[in-house]
């Protein structure tokens, strides 16, 4: 059975079942039964109402209905970064590093969520829609690492990235060929993962983000008012021609 079909009929039993926002759902293996889905079927359709904020999952807790509550929601960004150039910098130096070590520790269930992230990506029509399933694909590969510390790092990126300029950038640098790209990008991330070898799933993470960081580029966003280095060293040789002909004219008209 489909995750569409799934979803379809576990929004029918939150109807019927008057379910309201807080609510707990029945665990996985009971909702199979009652809604004569697959396990993987439900999962997928679960994952897809988290995304859009219908239910939300506590650790040791269950699933609840509605969006996650403001106090478990997560915390503003401690380091701002000031583009989306610097915001990728940063994934280029933690993410390819995160696929590697979710290569080696990632659960069967962990590399199920990636390939469903990366096969719904494979199947989006718009932008919002890819945002959603880009978000779930690098988040399960964060996840997968299971150490708290890297993924609050991953965590505190992105909740950078949603304060910068990306919403501007989403347009130029989502277009269905660009899409595309991406999404044969994720899975063959995913592969690499589900494979066991690290150093092709650090490659492919790393050069999925250059391709991110290059279009960016391309559309002439993203960078700060800092000079860059190139324009400083410009300014200290002009500097030092200028104090060397002011030497030599001295040297010329001394007596």
């Amino acid at each position: 059975m489909s995750a569409r079909r799934a979803t379809d009929r576990l929004e029918a039993y939150l109807r019927e079942a008057g379910l309201t926002p807080g609510d707990r759902l029945l665990p996985e293996r009971q909702l199979t039964t009652l809604l004569g889905v697959s396990r993987r079927a439900l999962r997928e359709a679960l994952g897809e109402m988290e995304l859009r904020d219908r239910i939300w999952r506590g650790v040791g807790q269950g699933t609840f209905i509605g969006p996650k509550p403001a106090g478990l929601a997560r915390p503003e960004p401690r380091v701002r970064a000031s583009t989306p150039l610097a915001i990728m910098e940063a994934r280029l130096t933690l993410e390819p590093a995160l696929a590697a070590l979710a290569a080696m520790k990632a659960t069967a269930e962990d590399v199920e969520a990636m390939a469903r992230a990366a096969r719904r990506g494979t199947e989006t029509r718009d932008q919002d829609s890819w945002g959603l399933w880009d978000g779930a694909f690098h988040g399960a590969i964060a996840r997968a690492c299971h150490n708290p510390l890297l993924l609050a790092a991953f965590q505190e990126v992105e909740a950078s990235r949603a304060l910068t300029d990306w919403g501007r950038l989403r347009a130029a640098i989502t277009t269905a060929p660009i899409r595309q790209a991406s999404a044969l990008e994720h899975q063959a991330i995913s592969t690499a993962i589900a494979a066991r070898d690290a150093t092709a799933a650090q490659r492919a993470m790393r050069a999925h983000l250059q391709s991110v960081y290059l279009a960016i580029q391309s559309e002439g966003a993203g960078w700060d008012d800092t000079p860059e280095p190139r324009d400083q060293h410009a300014g200290n040789h002009a500097n030092t021609d200028a104090t060397t002909k002011r030497a030599s004219t001295r040297r010329t008209t001394s007596p």
